[in-house]
């Protein structure tokens, strides 16, 4: 059976060029995910939750014939522009999902007065009130601090693929490639960090992107369209995803 990828992420692409074995690690509604033997990850999807720099892009028919010929522990090869299953084979004549990087578009403004008509209040009950995550932004600044206990209760805190602890730190990132903030010693630090076995597969994949700047298109968009309507598109991403993540950008926005 010959199937047809939609578009494919850069860094997919690249993870794929170099023809390692992928295994299937996980798979939902959306899709899949694989990794090779690097634990570096690969997914293979839709784009309700937006497009994907380590992505490969299905349409919803494709995306449910893999789901139906595929399980969990299964491998797959690259090669030949071609990943080659046991039960089928996709071929990758297609475009590749550029890197949305131009940060410098952001109107910081208009999402300061958006974030008004979001409420943030939920957090207040949880393990990331307001006045914790304002203290690690504000020590993000301090390049005199040792952030490495304050990021440990952060990453893998949470419940899902990606706990709500990750998701704040993407969104803490993302408001710094958009108003730079964070003293360089500290990205090392987390990057360190990262490496070590704190949280789940996929977090460590966001959170590795992250620091080098790259995001899911639902993030980025808010760079072009600071609507309220972009917001709540990124807060419908996973089943609270989007929204922890819209936190950690709000938060680093307006922490002055």
């Amino acid at each position: 059976m010959i199937l047809q990828a939609s578009a494919v992420g850069s860094i997919a692409l690249q993870l794929l060029n170099e023809e390692k074995t992928f295994t299937v690690h996980s798979m939902f509604e959306k899709g899949l995910n694989m990794v090779d033997q690097d634990g570096e990850l690969i997914f293979v999807g839709t784009d309700e939750n937006g497009t994907f720099p380590f992505g490969i892009l299905l349409d919803p028919q494709t995306r449910q014939t893999v789901k139906t010929n595929i399980k969990v522990g299964d491998t797959l090869m690259f090669r030949n522009n071609r990943l080659f299953h046991n039960r089928f084979q996709m071929v990758f004549n297609v475009k590749i999902i550029p890197l949305d990087m131009d940060f410098e578009h952001a109107n910081i403004n208009k999402l300061k007065e958006n974030f008004q008509y979001i409420s943030f209040t939920s957090y207040e009950s949880s393990d990331f009130e307001r006045a914790r995550v304002l203290s690690l932004i504000n020590r993000l600044q301090d390049p005199t601090q040792n952030l490495d206990k304050t990021f440990r209760y952060f990453i893998g805190r949470g419940h899902g693929l990606t706990p709500t602890g990750d998701d704040i730190l993407v969104g803490i990132l993302y408001g710094h490639f958009i108003k730079n903030f964070i003293e360089h010693k500290h990205l090392e630090t987390l990057k360190a960090l990262i490496k070590e076995p704190l949280t789940t597969i996929v977090s460590k994949r966001f959170l590795t992107c992250a620091i080098d700047g790259v995001f899911s298109s639902k993030i980025t968009a808010l760079q072009h369209d600071p609507s309220l309507e972009s917001m709540n598109r990124l807060i419908e991403v996973g089943s609270s995803s989007g929204m922890d993540t819209l936190y950690g950008i709000y938060l680093s926005l307006t922490k002055e």
